[in-house]
């Protein structure tokens, strides 16, 4: 059967085509940069205000970033600083503890803190309980458990835990939280918010070189806890049971986010700076953010992910759309402020280019051409 040229490189030109429209579809990734103050740590979505809110370890203060157009729009003052950081949409607060073991709790109108709680010492991490309107808040200089009302910001319980509390999660399903501890076996000791006491006591497997679990976060899917721990394994909790079910390993995770709108969990991982994308037990996704991230938070109005990259003063803002580009190591900063840490490509906003593709097209058309002449 003979072909015309014409009819040959049309058939290139097609292929050409289609090439350029699948790569133009790409991974998930960071569509932009935040500049923010010194040694961001926690951060907390504030779904009624549509702002971001971000703990500045160093520099004893709360940024606040508006989701529309990824930019800081207030800088919150703090007596001293703060670490651990979580949004209470019954009263809009944030509540935000910090280093001279007092939680301070801002109004989300004003931007401003109306209340401090006295609790106890180095209140790191915070989770807030939508069950009791109440916030949890990990001691991990006094191995307790703050619990405070929202009703009239005073605490109502102190829960004793026997080790150091870390970066704890609440179980909308069970109406308990599970707490990362580090003491004899990395326990994660459970707390019934119905009594405010330990109901259970979970142990990581002897057999891991290091029991030291940093952080958990839920799934209220599938109604399991993840936690990771110091050696880089992520280990999978059924609250059903409260015994592991899976493992997986990541990079050090420090904190945990769930996804609602894509069923996926994300993970801020220190060791090599960046985020796993976890999807029935398996890393399915790695996004490169910046230097030391710690802390994410999850914008279902926007379908992203705001992570806290503590060594270089950055947000990165990941999107959980696979439409943007996937992420390598740059410069490009939405404040055009160049400390980043390596957050992301020059081009990280454009479609990909399809040069290797067009090379093979004009190859091969080359090729058509000489083998016509010679006939």
């Amino acid at each position: 059967m003979k072909y015309t040229i014409g009819k040959l490189l049309g058939v290139l030109f097609v292929v050409f085509f289609t090439l350029c429209a699948a790569n133009s579809v790409s991974a998930i990734g960071v569509v932009s940069t935040i500049t923010v103050r010194q040694s961001p740590e926690g951060i907390t979505y504030d779904a009624a205000k549509r702002e971001i809110f971000v703990a500045n370890y160093g520099n004893n203060t709360v940024s606040v970033i508006a989701d529309s157009n990824n930019t800081v729009v207030a800088t919150i003052p703090l007596r001293s600083s703060p670490f651990g950081i979580v949004y209470d949409p019954g009263v809009g607060k944030i509540y935000v503890g910090c280093s001279d073991s007092k939680v301070y709790v801002i109004d989300d109108d004003t931007n401003k803190v109306v209340a401090n709680v006295t609790v106890g010492l180095y209140p790191d991490w915070a989770a807030y309980d939508s069950g009791k309107g109440e916030i949890f808040v990990s001691n991990t200089g006094d191995g307790t458990v703050s619990v405070i009302s929202d009703k009239n910001n005073t605490v109502v319980a102190t829960v004793g835990l026997g080790a150091s509390p870390k970066a704890l999660c609440y179980d909308s399903g069970k109406g308990e939280i599970f707490v990362p501890c580090w003491e004899g076996g990395g326990p994660i000791k459970v707390i019934s918010d119905s009594n405010n006491t330990v109901v259970a006591t979970i142990l990581l497997p002897e057999t891991a070189s290091i029991r030291e679990p940093w952080a958990a976060g839920y799934d209220p899917i599938k109604d399991e806890i993840f936690v990771s721990n110091a050696d880089g394994t992520v280990y999978i909790i059924s609250d059903t049971n409260n015994t592991i079910v899976a493992s997986l390993q990541a990079h050090g995770p420090t904190g945990f986010v769930y996804d609602s709108g894509k069923g996926l969990m994300f993970s801020a991982n220190e060791y090599n700076n960046s985020v796993s994308v976890i999807s029935n037990h398996t890393v399915i996704e790695t996004i490169v953010v910046g230097l030391q991230p710690r802390a994410p938070a999850y914008d279902p109005a926007m379908g992203e992910i705001f992570v806290t990259n503590s060594y270089v003063n950055t947000v990165s803002v990941i999107s959980d759309s696979p439409s943007v580009p996937n992420t390598t190591p740059g410069n490009n900063n939405n404040n055009n402020n160049n400390n980043n840490g390596g957050q992301q490509n020059n081009n990280a906003d454009k479609k990909g280019t399809p040069g290797f593709e067009l090379l093979i097209v004009i190859g091969a058309a080359a090729i058509v051409l000489f083998l016509k002449r010679k006939r």
